[in-house]
């Protein structure tokens, strides 16, 4: 399923027909308008730019999104660059990134994005202190806020952000990380490596398709449905029973009908081949759609009773998922309208729809 939905950490993003649109914390500009009131949610409105876009990518306090035709564009905080515009000048209204290649898609979750090119080469731009722009410098990096090509390989066909760690697949299906590595989130075993500033590969193995970064974990998918994850295991995040850390990857135990995975700071969620969300983590939000609200579910669980999913993404204290009919429905935390509610509550564990 191609990304037209994605969760920042208090806002969230999303296309439908061409069109997108942004709702939440807008203090820096990030739903593409001059915020109105600080601290202050705000409902979805329409971005403006291109004029059709195709994927949307939310940050902490920045957004990206492609068009049709292949162009970057961004918008919101850049104190580190993030926009990628060559300044550290904040936008509220979305500008275009100079990018050698058309893009294919871009990702970011924090305060870096990368953009995977129609060449298949890979780059990124914006925070770089923990060496997550995979440029094989020395700590601290320099921020960079012009894209800055990973490595010279020809061979990218995925990328994913998390907060100080990156990763990406290269053909045939290997699968590399690179940046903060405090608690395991490259995957590999027993380093204690506190970061690896270059694109390292993650095991041998040459199935992988997806791979999703959180803050400080890393969960893959294999071309068989078999979804892993590794990093810190904050809550039960990593899905797999436990709340230890784990340094490589550990399978998600029991299911094997993967097609998605999305994971943020304290929970992941994946989509199953029946059209089922099932999530893993923190749910005292409501984020995992339990009605118990416990701080910590380290088992895989069905978030809503009901099928007929395409998509989920996870933000920071909540999850979207979209429907087969280009719906968007969230729920979890709700202080700044991060389920464009719009109707008072704070947080809910059921579907709210947002879009």
């Amino acid at each position: 399923s191609p990304v037209r939905l994605a969760l920042g950490q208090q806002h969230a993003c999303a296309v439908v027909n061409g069109a997108l649109s942004c709702w939440g914390l807008d203090d820096d500009g990030q739903l593409g308008t001059p915020p109105v009131t600080p601290g202050v949610g705000q409902a979805a409105s329409s971005v403006p730019g291109a004029a059709s876009w195709t994927v949307p990518a939310a940050g902490e306090r920045h957004s990206c999104g492609l068009d049709a035709s292949g162009r970057v564009w961004c918008w919101g905080a850049n104190d580190s660059g993030q926009l990628g515009t060559g300044d550290q000048a904040p936008s509220t209204t979305p500008r275009t990134v100079e990018l050698p290649s058309i893009a294919l898609d871009v990702r970011t979750l924090f305060g870096h994005t990368c953009a995977a090119l129609a060449d298949a080469t890979l780059w990124c731009w914006g925070a770089n202190v923990e060496g997550q722009l995979g440029q094989g410098d020395q700590y601290p990096g320099q921020d960079q806020p012009l894209p800055v090509q990973v490595g010279t390989n020809r061979d990218w066909t995925f990328v994913a952000t998390g907060q100080g760690h990156s990763c990406g697949i290269r053909a045939p299906g290997t699968l590399f990380c690179w940046g903060r590595n405090t608690d395991g989130e490259l995957g590999q075993g027993g380093t204690q490596d506190v970061e690896l500033r270059s694109p390292t590969q993650v095991g041998s193995d040459s199935d992988w398709v997806e791979v999703a970064c959180g803050q400080n974990q890393t969960c893959a998918r294999k071309a068989n449905g078999h979804l892993f994850c590794w990093g810190a295991e904050v809550s039960g995040a990593l899905g797999i029973g436990d709340v230890a850390e784990h340094d490589s990857p550990t399978e998600v135990p029991a299911i094997s009908d993967w097609v998605l995975a999305s994971t943020n700071t304290f929970h992941t969620c994946g989509l199953r081949a029946s059209g089922q969300i099932w999530c893993a983590g923190r749910d005292s939000e409501g984020q995992l759609g339990t009605p118990d609200r416990a701080d910590a579910i380290p088992n895989m669980q069905q978030a809503d009773p009901n099928g007929g999913w395409v998509e989920v993404r996870t933000g920071r204290f909540f999850t979207c998922g979209r429907k087969g009919d280009g719906t968007v429905w969230c729920l979890g935390k709700n202080d700044v309208d991060e389920l464009n509610a719009g109707d008072g509550v704070t947080s809910s564990d059921l579907m709210i729809r947002a879009l």
